[in-house]
């Protein structure tokens, strides 16, 4: 069969650029405004803009039949759009110390640049215009007692995997070409996303670089059980050591939630795990991460059609990621692979010519380069495919060049 192929046209047009990946978050805040007895507020904030071009096999078979063709024009996308984060214009308001204890809110605007749908879309994202995500809505209380967070945040389970990725600030594997939303990095690719939502979070207290945190959060509908009368808990473990000149960073996360079709009664139950390991060795960065479970779902947690078969029994998901980075000067270049699996249940083995997911994979390779510490440069190809227990498969080559400005 006839694969894309990338145009020199195409190859020549982003041959002029290379990309980047800054921190996991923004930096401090570049303007901070003082006010009455102590009060201040400050702003934050990171634009990134990519120029992405995404070449696609046909869907196929091993054999290479072609199970659904599309269009040769359809395979091969040009956009210039938001990666994996939108970009973000964020308050911050922190009190003086008041019996002990540090308040402080966020308020984070996550923007994107593309419209949803073509480049003359209008007004809102639900109209073809662009959409401003607000991800970030909390308030937090610090103390020595550890600290308290009440609001909209990034969930526990799987955050810190999001957040070590190495396309985080880049763009990896891309959502949807043809329209609105951000990119993916290696969401389904190495690990699933945990989404920002409302909760009630408490962190103990630092002990020796070891942390502890619980969280209530806002339920998920679990694969389409809607009736739901009990949140959803999230744990974390943290520890942080640094042995001579090697610094580490790891931690242990988990969640459960119960959930109840209406009608029926047939209850569903999310159990989940995650963790990793990061290491810094001089100019060297490792990482490994993963996380396993059932009900949890092969690319946004709890809610994907890998969440649950037919006859509503939850799957078994489970994946991985691994990255090494090298530092020189004011580069960094980095490879990254990362896969994510669903087993099949009893339900879907009895199925004649099930097409299920079966797994989902990508490898990134990344230079990323610092101008200065607000404006990095960034490169990334990506090669992702997705296959099927139908021995299907479809295979991606991404090229994604940008620029991200931080404040």
């Amino acid at each position: 069969m006839k694969r894309a192929k990338v145009s020199s046209a195409i190859i020549g047009l982003l041959g002029f650029a290379a990309l980047v990946l800054v921190a996991s978050t923004p930096a401090k805040a570049a303007f901070v405004v003082g006010g009455e007895n102590g009060w201040q507020m400050s702003y934050d904030g990171m634009i990134n803009v990519f120029m992405v071009y995404d070449a696609k096999s046909q869907l196929e078979y091993k054999n290479g039949d072609v199970k659904v063709a599309s269009p040769y024009s359809e395979l091969q996308s040009f956009r210039i759009r938001t990666g994996l984060l939108p970009s973000i214009f964020a308050f911050n308001v922190k009190s003086p110390t008041i019996n002990g204890v540090d308040y402080s809110a966020r308020i984070g605007l996550y923007p994107q640049i593309q419209n949803n749908g073509t480049r003359i879309g209008l007004g809102t994202y639900g109209d073809g215009g662009t959409s401003i995500d607000i991800r970030e809505v909390f308030f937090t209380a610090d103390g020595k007692f550890g600290q308290f967070l009440v609001g909209r945040a990034l969930n526990l389970y799987e955050g810190k995997n999001i957040l070590t990725d190495m396309t985080l600030i880049g763009n990896g594997v891309p959502l949807n070409m043809t329209g609105g939303g951000v990119d993916l990095g290696h969401i389904g690719y190495g690990y699933t996303y945990t989404s920002f939502g409302p909760q009630f979070r408490y962190t103990t207290p630092d002990m020796s670089g070891f942390k502890v945190a619980f969280a209530i959060c806002d339920p998920s509908n679990i694969g389409g059980a809607t009736a739901i009368n009990q949140p959803r808990f999230e744990t974390e473990l943290s520890y942080v050591k640094e042995f001579g000149s090697v610094k580490t960073s790891s931690w242990l996360a988990g969640m459960f939630q119960e959930a109840k079709f209406n009608g029926t009664g047939h209850k569903v139950t999310t159990i989940g795990g995650a963790g990793g390991v990061q290491a810094w060795v001089g100019p060297v960065e490792m990482l490994v991460s993963g996380f396993g479970g059932k009900g949890v779902g092969i690319q946004l947690t709890q809610v994907d059609a890998a969440v649950l078969d037919a006859a509503g029994k939850e799957r078994v998901t489970y994946g991985g990621l691994v990255h090494a980075t090298y530092t020189i000067g004011a580069a960094k270049l980095g490879v990254q692979y990362g896969i994510n699996y669903a087993d099949k249940t009893d339900v879907d083995s009895l199925t004649t010519g099930f097409d299920g997911i079966k797994s989902k994979q990508a490898v990134t390779g990344g230079c990323y380069y610092s101008i200065n510490k607000y404006l990095t440069l960034v490169g990334e190809y990506t090669w992702a495919r997705d296959s099927y227990y139908d021995s299907s498969r479809q295979t991606q080559n991404i090229v994604s060049l940008g620029t991200v400005f931080t404040w």
